[in-house]
């Protein structure tokens, strides 16, 4: 087959279906989409699936649509009747793993979802960056973002705790509008493109998962971090970085709650944890959250605890923040002395 069959192919299973080619089309075969778990393409164009068939094939093309259409998806479904003739007949995505008849030379038509990919997230903030667009959007700074992107975050996770999807996926859309408009300054400013994100994204999931991307053979999660933890430090090696100390990996942004159990956790891999500074060490404490406590009790012990504060002028973010960083240089400086030693 020459490089001209597909094309041809493409072309007139897109005149069966009245597109027109040159406004922008995406072809693929069917056997390299159904290798994939994700379409390879923008969602915001239509694609053509070439030489589709009934069985493994078409159930695994049905599931790679699945990952980024909703099941209703209206797809077409192009076959050679006896004449010779292209007809198109409507198939919803969730239908199409099921016996179709497909015939010979059958292609599928894949309509676009408008305003669904990330090329059209990215060209609506490169249009409100520009000088006609929105004075608030271009008055933004790589600075100005970091607080935008905090709080969309902090919305984000509040939508996950309410179980409601739609407005999950509402926020989950805000952070990305926030991580748009970061990429579209970066860019502007000649720093990086939002290709260079994606791309250090994607091979580092690669490189650091050789278990599911390489030969590595993990037998348990222990044997699993331990070969996290030397693939970021190779990384480090690699980049000329200097080497991390056990608490370095915690992001000094965290809220107090959550940085104050990622130290405790990192410091206690490292066997740097002082028992005495536990719960284990004060009855009084454990009387407070016996054995088999749970979230609502825990929670409202925290409340209280918050309440107590206030009602002494104290600040209890800042007073645990505060607390997390003495003990923090008192961790890193025994664990210098116990490497010197």
């Amino acid at each position: 087959m020459t490089i001209c069959d597909p094309i041809r192919a493409a072309a007139a299973a897109a005149q069966s279906v009245c597109i027109d080619p040159h406004e922008g089309m995406q072809i693929i075969g069917a056997a390299r989409l159904a290798d994939r778990h994700h379409p390879p393409f923008d969602l915001g164009q239509p694609a053509i699936v070439l030489d589709i068939a009934d069985g493994p094939t078409a159930q695994a093309v049905c599931a790679v649509l699945g990952n980024a259409y909703p099941d209703d998806h209206p797809l077409q479904l192009i076959c050679l009747d006896e004449n010779g003739t292209r007809r198109a007949r409507a198939v919803p995505l969730a239908e199409l793993d099921r016996p179709t008849g497909i015939g010979e030379g059958a292609c599928l038509y894949v309509p676009p979802l408008p305003r669904s990919s990330y090329a059209d997230l990215q060209e609506v903030m490169a249009h409100l960056r520009a000088p006609y667009g929105c004075p608030w959007d271009r008055e933004q700074t790589l600075a100005s973002t970091r607080a935008f992107l905090l709080d969309e975050v902090a919305e984000a996770l509040e939508a996950m705790d309410s179980e409601d999807e739609a407005h999950v996926a509402e926020e989950l859309g805000d952070v990305l509008g926030i991580i748009a408009m970061i990429a579209q300054i970066a860019t502007e400013e000649g720093l990086f493109q939002m290709a260079d994100a994606v791309r250090m994204s994607v091979e580092k999931l690669i490189r650091r998962h050789p278990h599911v991307f390489g030969e590595d053979d993990i037998d348990d999660m222990e044997q699993l971090f331990t070969r996290w933890e030397e693939i970021k430090a190779e990384e480090r090696a690699a980049q000329d970085r200097p080497a991390r100390g056990p608490l370095d990996a915690v992001p000094a942004a965290l809220p107090a709650l959550r940085k104050a159990r990622e130290m405790q956790s990192k410091a206690d891999k490292a066997g740097l944890l002082d028992q005495a500074m536990l719960a284990e060490s004060d009855p009084e404490l454990q009387g407070l959250l016996p054995e088999g406590s749970d979230e609502e009790r825990l929670g409202r012990l925290l409340w209280r605890l918050v309440a107590l504060a206030r009602t002494r002028g104290l600040d209890a973010e800042d007073a645990l923040r505060a607390f997390i960083g003495r003990w923090r240089t008192q961790i890193t400086e025994k664990s210098k002395g116990r490497e010197e030693s």
